[in-house]
């Protein structure tokens, strides 16, 4: 068994800017810190995970992300008429094209993944989309993959994208963006959508969907945040083929990537690698020669290197985590943590503030929070009384918002619709193996167009042999009458007159001796 030795995947994060007016409320610091406690939470799902064949003891744990750069537009790039970029001003992006256009990024090549957050309504439901690695060397999608030329362009097909609005118009709660985001790096880790059948799609009382299930998950059940059966197999060998290529060794902390971690005293990305940052020098230490206090891009009460008057706001009052609002203290850098909500205060889900954390409706009443698995049921709110119960809808009925994961999809004015959560770009399907059952599926849904391919594959063929042994009969014909009808006249030494000359054919024997019996 190979066991990877390099275990974290050196990760770009790219905030677009709708991202950043709207996750991140126009404050860049605001975006950098939602986007690392996202990948914290992210990082926890893959970092606990075995990864296994069959048994426990193949199986090796241990893997998952660090953040080497995060990139924050505040502003829409400026292009001529005849590009793209995915930071452009554009009211709709197909899916498909905005990946492709991110996926030109040069810088791509320096990282395991490149993953863009932006807050664009995709059609059908979409939340996401990625490239699904493979465990083929040279194969191009997912971690550690070579470069693929499109049309005059480069492309670094280690990326993914996830969305925070829905297809409702509506933003998707933290849990769901967690699960959206470990989803997409879960194909380009290896893994495709759980198949149909019951050892890696079980029923919710059979701990429910897993993560890397079609439809998107809710977050209550057991499995929601673990991989199933048949995405284990299929990352293992993809981290056993690829991770040496292009993961990194665990470090303490990593200066230039906008985190502080470690003994630094402050982060500033790419600015304090090249040493121009006011605050923070190239090795992550405070400018304390330059009367430095702080670093503005770490620190939430800190501007122009120095902490923020008493009484500034630094958070807003958060109902999906009963928070109340925070301001600076005039002695610190760091926003104090918030004061929570009283008791009984209204949150997320119908639920009620306890001592600072939102409870929803079912656990405030005794029971658990779960999905109806039935589709006329699956958009009103549903409770059980324990994990292995049945899940059934509260009374009276309390019909769940536009947007919320249902069991096939989203709901929409208490129906669920049949939406998958993300599309799948599997390049290194077309491009390396052309596989015989896709291939025998492909011509049966296409009967028609079969017909003409395996007439024309036999008939173009076949006429052109006829066609070269009509030719070649004809140029033999031709030159066995050049043959008998050819006179040559020779001058006789002792005669005047030119004697005719005939040509015999001679048959000749398999030994070379002349046939005297057709002569």
């Amino acid at each position: 068994m190979i066991t990877p030795t390099r275990t974290r995947c050196p990760l770009l994060l790219v905030a677009d800017y709708r991202f950043f007016r709207e996750m991140g409320g126009g404050d860049t610091k605001t975006t950098i810190n939602y986007l690392i406690s996202l990948i914290d939470r992210v990082h926890k799902i893959y970092n606990d995970t075995l990864w296994l064949e069959r048994q426990e003891s193949d199986g090796f744990r241990g893997m998952g992300f660090v953040i080497k750069k995060i990139t924050v537009h505040s502003d829409p790039t400026k292009v001529r008429s005849s590009e793209d970029h995915y930071n452009m001003v554009r009211e709709k992006w197909d899916v498909r094209s905005l990946l492709e256009v991110f996926s030109r990024e040069y810088s791509h090549k320096d990282f395991c993944l490149a993953h863009l957050f932006t807050d664009l309504k995709f059609e059908g439901g979409i939340l996401g989309l990625a490239y699904v690695g493979s465990p083929r060397r040279n194969s191009v999608g997912g971690i550690c993959t070579p470069e693929y030329f499109k049309n005059g362009y480069t492309l670094y097909l280690n990326s993914g994208l996830s969305s925070s609005r829905n297809h409702y118009g509506q933003r998707v709660i933290t849990r769901e963006a967690d699960l959206v985001t470990a989803h997409e790096f879960g194909h380009n880790w290896g893994s495709e959508h759980d198949p149909d059948i019951t050892e890696c799609s079980p029923t919710a009382s059979q701990g429910g969907s897993f993560l890397m299930y079609t439809y998107s998950v809710s977050g209550y059940d057991i499995n929601n945040k673990r991989f199933s059966p048949c995405s284990l197999r299929s990352i293992r060998k993809v981290l056993q083929a690829k991770s040496a290529r292009c993961f990194s060794e665990p470090e303490e902390s990593f200066c230039g990537n906008l985190r502080v971690e470690g003994n630094e005293e402050c982060d500033a990305g790419l600015l304090g690698t090249e040493d121009n940052d006011s605050c923070c020098d190239k090795n992550c230490k405070l400018r304390r020669a330059q009367g430095a206090r702080c670093s503005d891009k770490n620190s939430p009460c800190c501007q122009n290197c120095q902490f923020m008057a008493s009484g500034v706001k630094c958070r807003e009052g958060q109902f999906a985590t009963c928070e109340q609002e925070s301001r600076c203290t005039g002695t610190g850098a760091e926003c104090p943590k918030s004061p929570p909500m009283p008791d009984g205060t209204g949150c997320l889900e119908r639920g009620k503030c306890r001592s600072g954390k939102c409870i929803p409706y079912c656990e405030t009443q005794g029971l658990q929070s779960c999905m109806c698995d039935t589709i006329l049921q699956s958009c009103k709110r549903c409770c059980r009384t324990n994990l292995n119960d049945t899940c059934y809808p509260v009374d009276p009925p309390d019909v769940l918002p536009d947007g919320t994961p249902c069991i096939q999809g989203f709901c929409n004015k208490g129906v669920c619709e049949k939406t998958i959560q993300d599309v799948v770009e599997r390049f290194w399907d077309i491009i390396e193996e052309i596989n015989i059952n896709k291939m025998l599926r492909f011509l049966k849904d296409n009967i028609v167009g079969t017909v003409i391919l395996i007439t024309g594959l036999i008939w173009v063929p076949a006429s052109c042999i006829i066609n070269w042994l009509d030719h070649k009969r004809a140029k033999e014909a031709r030159e066995r009458r050049k043959w008998e009808d050819q006179d040559d006249f020779v001058q006789m030494s002792n005669d005047a007159r030119p004697k005719k000359v005939i040509y015999i054919k001679v048959p000749i024997n398999r030994n070379g001796s002349i046939n005297d019996e057709q002569m």
